[in-house]
């Protein structure tokens, strides 16, 4: 069987832009529950500002009390995020930029230029391989359409530099097969892991898990229920579903080390907050 490593994404990505809001207790049980079922790759908050995001506020106590599993990534905009992420003992961190300027704008009120300036700084004595970068709107922008190939690959090195593993998003839902190998073409010759972040768009969400898979991605970011979207972008839909991309993996002979059955209470719980979510 061919294993593939499933990246939970549920405790930020999924709850940053939900309507309902979780204690800090339910988080942690999510967190807990999504250990328990096989997932140990989880980010498990984000060290934004909580006037930006309210819904995660309580990251500091979110990391402090999960830590005893293991150790989770947590998203960080900037050195005040940076700081209090490590005051709270996180040791993997993860960035983010974009090709789309009016992405970087919208969501960190930088260019591309002062993010990167800024993370190299800030990262400085972090090992490499606790440093995951994410490359958003990566397959198209609502504002700037499709990033020019001399751009993105510009992009791609940036965040080579920063960390051992870059993450080519797909933020509003614009992947289809044939730009995504297009894409992960420009990525030969880094030195880094090259996973994969898919929103559910107007597009089979899992052509594009295969097309990936064959060419050699074995990592793919997932929220568990298909939770999430970016709040700061328009036509940002559901993150590809947890339990989606197990079913899917379990009935092609994928191997991705989760039991389905340990996530239905959580899902089942989740799905009595978002009726019309995706699982």
């Amino acid at each position: 069987m061919i294993p593939i490593t499933i990246y939970e994404v549920g405790p930020r990505d999924g709850l940053q832009n939900c309507e309902f809001s979780l204690s800090t207790d339910e988080k942690v049980n999510m967190i807990e529950t999504l250990h328990r079922a096989g997932l140990k790759n989880i980010e498990v908050t984000s060290f934004v500002h909580p006037k930006w995001v309210p819904n995660l506020k309580d990251a500091e106590e979110v990391v402090r009390r999960t830590r005893y599993l293991g150790e989770f990534a947590v998203l960080v905009p900037n050195l005040r995020g940076f700081s209090r992420a490590k005051g709270a003992g996180a040791t993997k961190f993860n960035v983010c930029f974009s090709p789309s300027e009016e992405f970087n704008v919208r969501n960190w009120g930088k260019s591309l230029d002062v993010l990167y300036a800024e993370y190299f700084l800030m990262l400085e004595g972090v090992k490499r391989e606790n440093v995951r970068v994410y490359v958003s709107c990566a397959f198209g922008c609502p504002f700037e359409g499709l990033p020019s190939d001399y751009k993105l690959m510009k992009v791609l090195q940036m965040a080579s530099n920063l960390g051992s593993t870059v993450v080519l998003c797909d933020t509003v839902g614009a992947c289809y097969p044939s730009k995504l190998l297009q894409t992960l073409e420009l990525t030969r010759g880094l030195d880094a892991e090259i996973a994969l972040h898919l929103h559910e768009g107007k597009n089979d969400i899992f052509r594009s898990v295969e097309v990936a898979i064959n060419w050699g991605v074995t990592t793919f970011d997932a929220s568990v229920a298909g939770l999430g979207g970016c709040p700061f972008m328009p036509y940002s839909k559901n993150n590809l579903s947890t339990n989606k991309l197990i079913r899917w993996a379990n009935s092609r002979g994928y191997q991705t080390g989760v039991d389905l059955a340990e996530l239905a209470e959580l899902t089942d719980w989740l799905k009595h907050k978002v009726p019309e979510m995706i699982i």
